[in-house]
Order: structure tokens, then sequence, then C-alpha cells
């Protein structure tokens, strides 16, 4: 711009000297004619430099709003390759949910199918775990009712889950299979003809239970086929005393003479 005034000014002097020398030459005594010719030159020199003074300017706001449009440009230019690359990732994201959703809803589908097989399966179990503890020795009578009743109550609410259902009917049989690999001593009355007695009984597996009175002196055991408590003779104390104590872990294992009897064969009345 300053170079640009400086040859601006630099015409306008040349053109005034040249012009004021013409008219000297001319009209060598006539100043009147020097002062208007002088204004005649000097005015539309004035107003071309103005114009091209207005026409810089202009340009040099168009440079700057082109400078400003450029930077927008990119910035969007950029914006628009985020959205496509943004864009393309939801649209393989879509795919991939649209994929996951079908499996599932096959999984769904496979689900249902599994519950409605698996109910009648589950409700069969019960019912032969309740017909084992109703015909199995009379151990633990109280805990495994209990147990049952809190089964059969699992299986018939709606609200538990199917797996939840067959996570408790495997855990009772499982408990259920255990008794017969353990030996256990607990306390309880029995009924031994028409006399209630208080003693320690003693389990052996799921195939036969001995009582032993609280002062040692007498015993007993449960006939499975008569589903009674009957008396032992006096000479089968010891063993059951040393069961006893072995249940108890108050004495190490060992061969015991146990009088087993006879098992009954489930259908026998």
């Amino acid at each position: 711009m300053k170079f640009f005034k400086k040859q601006t000014n630099n015409l306008i002097v040349q053109a005034v000297v040249l012009f004021l020398g013409g008219c000297a030459f001319v009209f060598p005594s006539t100043g009147w004619c020097r002062t208007d010719t002088v204004k005649q030159v000097k005015q539309p020199v004035e107003q071309s430099v103005q114009i091209r003074r207005e026409t810089q300017k202009q340009r040099d706001q168009w440079e700057q709003e082109k400078s400003k449009l450029a930077l927008l440009y990119e910035q969007l230019k950029q914006e628009h390759e985020m959205l496509v690359s943004e864009n393309k990732d939801l649209i393989t994201t879509q795919k991939s949910q649209k994929k996951l959703n079908q499996t599932l809803l096959k999984q769904q589908q496979e689900s249902l199918k599994i519950q409605k097989e698996l109910f009648p399966f589950l409700k069969e179990l019960y019912a032969q775990l309740s017909t084992l503890v109703a015909n199995d020795p009379p151990f633990l009578k109280e805990e495994r009712a209990v147990r049952l009743k809190t089964l059969e109550q699992v299986i018939h609410d709606p609200e538990v889950c199917i797996a939840e259902k067959y996570r408790k009917v495997m855990e009772a049989l499982f408990i259920e299979a255990e008794y017969g690999a353990t030996i256990e001593v607990y306390q309880d009355k029995v009924l031994i003809g028409t006399e209630e007695v208080l003693g320690n009984i003693f389990r052996l597996g799921r195939v036969s239970l001995f009582f032993l009175s609280l002062d040692k002196q007498s015993s007993g055991y449960f006939n499975v086929a008569q589903k009674s408590w009957l008396p032992l003779a006096d000479d089968h104390l010891p063993a059951i005393r040393s069961a006893v104590e072995i249940g108890n872990k108050r004495r190490t294992v060992e061969l015991l003479p146990l009088p087993l009897g006879q098992l009954a064969i489930q259908g026998d009345e």
C-alpha cells in the first residue's frame, strides 16, 4: 500500500509539472491559465487515485474474506470426513447388533423350548425324590421334609427361572445321594414297642439305622420292612457303642459286626 501511494503521488507530481510546463509554454504570461489548468488536471488524477484506493481496499477485504472462507471450507471438509467415517462405523455396528439380536432371538427360542421340555422333567424328579424320602429309613425327617417343601415351592414359583429350579433339584439330589456314602450320629426320640426313648441314632449310609440309649444300656435298629424300631439283644451293644463313637469321631474307623438284617424291596408291603 505504501509503495502504491508513493507511486501515485509521483504520477500526480509528474502530470502536474508536465501540464504546467506546457501551459507556461503556450501562455507564458497568463497566471490565471496556469491555475485553472492545474485544477483541471489534478481533479481527475485524484479521482483516479481514489478509485484505485477503494479498489485496493475492496481487494484486501476480499482477500481476508477469501482466507476466512478457505479456512471454513477446510474445517467443514474435515468435519465431513469425520462424519463419513463415523457413519461407516455406525453402519458396521448396526450390522453387528442386528446379527447379535438374531443370535439372541434364536437362543431365546431355544431356551423357551428347553424350559418347556425341562419343567416336566424336574417335576418328575421331584416326585421320585419325594417317594425316595418317604420310603427311606426315618433319618433327619424334619430336615429332609423342609428341604422337599422348599423345593416344591421353588419348582412351582413362576418368578424363579428354570436354571435356578434345575440347580435346586440337582442340589437336593446330590444331598440325598451323599447320604449313601456317609455315616452320622445325632440325637432323637424313637418309639420302641410302646415306649418313646431318647438316644443316639447311628446312620450307616442309607442302609441301616441303629439306636443307642443315652445310658448305653439298650440298643435297637430300624426295620425297613416293618417300618418300625425293634430292640436288639445285649450281645450287639459293644458293636453299637463302637459305631456311635466312630460316628462322633471319638474312635478310629474299624470293621464292626453290625446286624444289617434284610433290605426291603420296593413295592413290597
